[in-house]
């Protein structure tokens, strides 16, 4: 695959900005490094134990068998992690090290034996998803017209049928059929069951501001709405002009729709296929990161461990190195080549580990009480915030998170990017409040945001709707019929 297809529109531009004043054969190399640092980033455990097996066909690589800490730097003797680190019983950030997975803490080499098979972990496909989250909102009896209509949706998540063609179809009224749509475009992901893919991008900018989890720019819905055909062209002179506003605030209006927007729902959270969408394919999950509580201080830091694909050191051959100077002529390019491609390879793998263990420290610095105690306590950190902490780009974040998972202290195994669910907290505020409601006396959204802003917190009633309905909370009316289990 070329390296620069798993790479999005604007890292191709801050690549190009931090190349512009080299030299012309500078900034060919760095260019490479930096996109194929980009791509190993992306990459899970798994993934990229496969992408250094390939490599490793390369003579100028080689892996040696020794252990270090990758942060004093002290040899490892048969021990997970470093000795000296694992001490600092009176540190509050976590202790973090890399580890392959054929090492246990003990650092006894393990055979294949040793580990159990592999659990594959069955995706829930679109359908189930938006289902469940539809389901407590609606009556039993119209809960096929909705199924009906999820059914109807296209590959990129879009309604294309007329919601009377549906209505004359099923024998229901049209009203119901309207009201169901609405809802399935309010659920996650948000914009899906849109007539088009303007319709769907209003419709998740309305929620983004709803959630309050991104400043929306004032000109981003006029630009969808009245100027989407322009707005697709880059005609952003044009688009000024008619909106009478400066040229920069509506290029700054664009970037944030190609950044937080997407046309196309289904495709860009769920994969593709009618009936076969997916969160992922099915995989064997190892955890691509491990947490733990501190073995000599129960009570200090945390211990995370981070998969590595080899069992040592990836290097540079030494001897490769020095045979370089007295090959064949016939061969210096090949050779040379294979020197280049594994010098590039190491640095990139270097700089993915200090990315890894940089975000973990920070990530696990900061959720410490929700990796021990729960959803509650999770604190609320975009990815945004964590670039500018770490000074990189937001990019670079979203690809260290993807696809990875983390295993939990208490055995839970949770992606990297529930980190960043600003919901999750809110949502755990809600099921308390619905579980403490007096028998005979439900809840409305609208007493749910009363509840949340007595505790500062501040949402809108519709955010409630979506956040009760994505725990499978039926609505008050609802509740009121039928005897509430209590905890």
């Amino acid at each position: 695959m070329d390296l620069y297809s798993r790479l999005s529109p604007n890292e191709i531009q801050t690549m190009a900005a931090l190349t512009q004043t080299l030299s012309p054969g500078l900034r060919q190399t760095a260019t490479a490094h930096l996109a194929q640092t980009m791509t190993i980033l992306a990459l899970a455990s798994a993934e990229l134990e496969e992408n250094v097996r390939a490599e490793l066909d390369n003579p100028a690589l080689e892996v040696v068998d020794e252990h270090r800490c990758r942060a004093c730097g002290r040899p490892i003797q048969r021990r997970g992690y470093c000795a000296v680190c694992a001490d600092r019983g009176g540190t509050d950030g976590p202790i973090v090290y890399f580890s392959p997975r054929g090492w246990d803490l003990g650092g006894a080499a393990l055979s294949d034996d040793d580990f159990p098979e592999p659990t594959l972990i069955s995706p829930e496909k679109l359908a189930e998803h938006l289902l469940r989250q539809l389901g407590p909102e609606l009556e039993r009896q119209v809960r096929p017209v909705a199924a009906h209509i999820i059914y109807c949706l296209d590959e990129d998540g879009l309604l294309r049928e007329h919601p009377a063609e549906i209505a004359q179809r099923l024998g229901s009224p049209l009203f119901t059929v309207k009201h169901i749509i609405n809802l399935l475009q309010r659920v996650d992901p948000p914009g899906i069951g849109a007539a088009s893919p303007q319709e769907s991008l209003l419709i998740q900018l309305e929620a983004l501001a709803e959630t309050g989890e991104s400043t929306v720019p004032p000109l981003a819905a006029a630009m969808i709405a009245e100027h989407f055909k322009s707005l697709g062209r880059y005609e952003y002179g044009h688009i000024a002009r008619l909106l009478s506003a400066p040229r920069m605030e509506v290029e700054r209006a664009a970037l944030f729709i190609r950044r937080n927007l997407t046309p196309y729902p289904a495709r860009a959270f769920w994969g593709s296929g009618r009936g076969g969408m997916q969160l992922t394919s099915g995989r064997y999950f190892h955890p691509d990161v491990t947490i733990s509580q501190h073995p000599i201080h129960p009570g200090g830091p945390l211990i995370v461990e981070i998969t590595t694909p080899t069992n040592g050191w990836l290097r540079v051959n030494p001897l490769f190195k020095e045979a370089l100077k007295t090959c064949p002529d016939s061969d210096r390019g090949k050779w040379e080549r294979d020197y280049d491609r594994a010098l590039l390879y190491t640095k990139c793998l270097q700089q993915r580990n200090n990315t890894m263990r940089r975000l973990l420290e920070t990530i696990v610095g900061a959720q410490k009480a929700f990796i021990l105690s729960g959803d509650r306590f999770l604190k609320p950190m975009t990815r945004a915030y964590l670039a500018a902490r770490l000074e990189v780009h937001e990019s670079t974040i979203s690809r260290a998170v993807a696809g990875k998972t983390a295993a939990l202290p208490g055995g839970r195994m949770v992606p990297l990017s529930k980190f960043f669910d600003r919901s999750l907290s809110v949502r755990e505020v809600i099921k308390d409040l619905i579980l403490a409601e007096r028998p005979g006396a439900p809840l409305t959204d609208e007493a749910i945001v009363a509840g949340l802003g007595r505790q500062d917190i501040h949402i809108a009633r519709r955010t409630v709707a979506k956040y009760r309905a994505a725990e499978g909370i039926l609505p008050a009316a609802m509740r009121g019929r039928i005897a509430v289990p209590r905890a």
